[in-house]
């Protein structure tokens, strides 16, 4: 009898908001709440200019304290869009002869705070990708991050 394949879940954390550090504790707080027997977790860190990398030494909430995308171990990623691909690329190479490395992912779970996080940019990236993702979709993550309309919205629909 064959194990039950676990659910593959990418924490994404970090991002180019003034809220960094504190999508950094949160993404270490949603990996550690996860059963290991049931998920695999994949960290995903979007460095403070945009990029995104993964690998073991995320885990550790101490190798913050120096420059993390420097330990051994971290890979460079970028979510593919394409819903044939479903997940991301790993040290994305580029050329007719080459082939990338695909991380399968099942669910997408942002705890990016702020802009590009909180405001839609993420939710749309992760439909174009066609991957399940947790929280609110596009247009409620959008809407409710800009306050002046999300109260007119609600004076509207109140």
């Amino acid at each position: 009898m064959s194990a039950k394949r676990k659910t593959t879940v990418a924490v994404l954390f970090g991002g180019r908001s003034v809220e960094h550090d504190v999508s950094v504790v949160t993404g270490h707080q949603i990996m550690r709440a996860f059963d290991p027997e049931r998920y695999d977790i994949v960290p995903v860190y979007i460095t403070r200019d945009g990029r995104w990398v993964s690998g073991a030494p995320l885990l550790e909430l101490e190798n913050y304290k120096n420059e993390i995308t420097s330990h051994k171990g971290i890979e460079q990623v970028i979510l593919s869009p394409s819903t044939q691909h479903h997940g991301l690329i790993v040290n994305p190479i580029v050329g007719r002869l080459q082939k990338n490395h695909i991380l399968r992912i099942d669910v997408l779970f942002p705890a990016i705070h702020g802009s590009h996080g909180e405001d839609g940019t993420l939710q749309g990236l992760f439909e174009l990708a066609d991957i399940p993702y947790v929280g609110c979709g596009v247009l409620s993550s959008a809407v409710a991050n800009d306050k002046a309309i999300t109260k007119d919205v609600l004076r509207q629909n109140a």
